[in-house]
């Protein structure tokens, strides 16, 4: 080549996405093999399939296929809920639940009712922090009520939420959900993550009916019809629960694996969070040997009907935001972000509802400067079908928030699944993964991956997207200035 004389590259085009200079065509190898035969996968033949690669440093778009397509993300919808709430709340915000009574005194008898008063705390009687359980929080409120002088109640104990929606449950969705655990709604006062666990037991041979053994602390139900059977060797949990919102009736459905452990169990939903939390305490109340409390718990929901003499004896604090976050995002907690989403659309409505927060998280995403029409979510947590984003928007986010103060918290908050660090997500239909990730030269990626509509297995579908995201690791990324 003569000295002055211009190099021109010769471009190759893959017609998928995207061009690379012909000479770096051997780094991308991998990547390229590894994208052709996830494309010609059969299973994804009707498939709709959205992938967003580029630079965690500089943003800029190293790969991009069909990227600004909105499909229904599921679980990685919480990434937008968890960046907004660390925004506007910041990662230190802690709720607060109130223990108080109101009434006439007399000696150690309170003529009145106790009084739960939530604030959306979704960690309430968890066992995922040392300071949430069960036996933490009804020991110090017992002991708070002893303090007071009081140990025997002649009323009730009544839930309070009067900061939130009557409508625990997003609209959109499904009716086979929302009978399971991961289908809770959420109200100001919630109990246990607003679940019980009901143990079941196979029979002897595939086919037979499975037995319902007992209910753990399970939500008052006048019947339960249990449809269950004996499935194969190996076929995990299948079994299921839903409510039939018409009558107070709980049926239980699928099957039970013929070599289930002797413990096995399924987790369902309560369908009134505020009164459950009420009914659980008056039950610890009378078991550790309160008297009175003759009357059902009950709840309130209207502020102008709790009385005007409320004395106020214990605060229970969550743990703090980042914390909260972190079980939302490590192990794709609906209920916390329904929660979340609940308490930020308390700043610009009273009651809040999930529509004035899903309104804040997307002027969160405004903020950041996505574009607000390619964030088109109806709740918190990503359950509902009905959601629509974009890769290049749930990319956009992950990038940008990496110049927050409370990023290091998020990050930490996402799993570490297959060796890498992202959010994954799974609705019927859906699988979808998001996060950060490092090619073979190290250098950081943030990558956005969603398929919808897939036919036959899930774990095939998840299997095959991992194997483009292994060969993304193996790929030396270049081209990108």
């Amino acid at each position: 080549m003569k000295c002055g004389m211009l190099f021109r590259l010769t471009w190759a085009c893959w017609g998928i996405g995207f061009c690379m200079p012909v000479h770096l065509a051997a780094q991308q190898r991998p990547f390229e093999q590894a994208w052709k035969r996830f494309l010609s996968d059969s299973s994804l033949r009707y498939a709709s399939i959205a992938f967003e690669v580029m630079d965690a440093s500089t943003g800029k778009i190293w790969f991009s296929h069909q990227s600004n397509i909105g499909l229904a993300p599921a679980s990685c919808n919480k990434i937008f809920t968890a960046a907004a709430v660390l925004q506007l709340l910041g990662p230190d915000f802690r709720y607060a639940t109130r223990l108080g009574y109101a009434g006439k005194r007399s000696g150690d008898t309170l003529w009145g009712d106790i009084y739960l008063m939530g604030t959306g705390d979704p960690s309430t009687g968890s066992w995922r922090y040392s300071s949430t359980t069960t036996t933490v929080i009804w020991s110090q409120w017992i002991d708070d009520l002893r303090k007071a002088g009081i140990q025997h109640i002649m009323g009730r104990v009544i839930g309070v939420d009067t900061m939130f929606s009557t409508q625990t449950i997003p609209g959109g969705w499904s009716w086979e959900d929302i009978g399971n655990y991961y289908g809770a709604g959420c109200a100001a006062l919630n109990w246990h993550e607003n679940q019980f666990d009901v143990y079941l037991q196979p029979g002897k041979r595939v086919n037979d009916s499975a037995r319902l053994m007992h209910m753990d602390r399970p939500w008052p139900l006048q019947q339960v019809v249990n449809e269950l059977t004996t499935g194969e060797p190996g076929s995990g949990d299948q079994a299921y629960v839903f409510y039939d919102l018409t009558r107070p009736i709980v049926y239980l459905c699928g099957t039970v694996p013929v070599d289930a452990e002797k413990d096995f169990h399924i987790s369902a939903s309560v369908p009134h969070p505020v009164r459950y939390a009420a009914q659980q305490f008056q039950d610890s109340l009378l078991q550790a040997g309160f008297g009175g409390l003759q009357f059902p718990a009950a709840e309130v929901h209207i502020a102008s009907q709790l009385p005007s003499d409320m004395h106020i004896i214990s605060l229970h604090v969550s743990p703090p935001m980042d914390s909260l976050v972190y079980w939302f995002l490590h192990r794709s907690i609906n209920l916390y972000g329904e929660a979340f989403t609940f308490k930020m659309g308390s700043l610009i409505a009273k009651p809040a509802t999930t529509e004035a927060g899903v309104a804040m998280i997307h002027r969160v995403c405004a903020q950041m400067g996505i574009d607000t029409l390619s964030v088109n979510t109806v709740d918190g947590s990503g359950l509902s079908p009905s959601n629509r984003v974009t890769a290049h928007a749930l990319a956009m986010m992950l990038y940008r928030i990496q110049h927050m103060p409370w990023f290091t918290a998020f990050e930490q908050a996402l799993p570490v699944i297959h060796g890498i660090r992202m959010k994954d997500g799974y609705i019927a239909g859906v699988r979808s993964y998001a996060g950060y990730i490092q090619d073979r030269t190290r250098r950081k990626l943030i990558f956005a991956f969603i398929v919808n509509n897939f036919t036959g297995s899930s774990i095939h579908v998840r299997q095959a997207m991992w194997q483009v995201l292994d060969a993304l690791q193996e790929t030396q990324v270049a081209g990108i200035k």
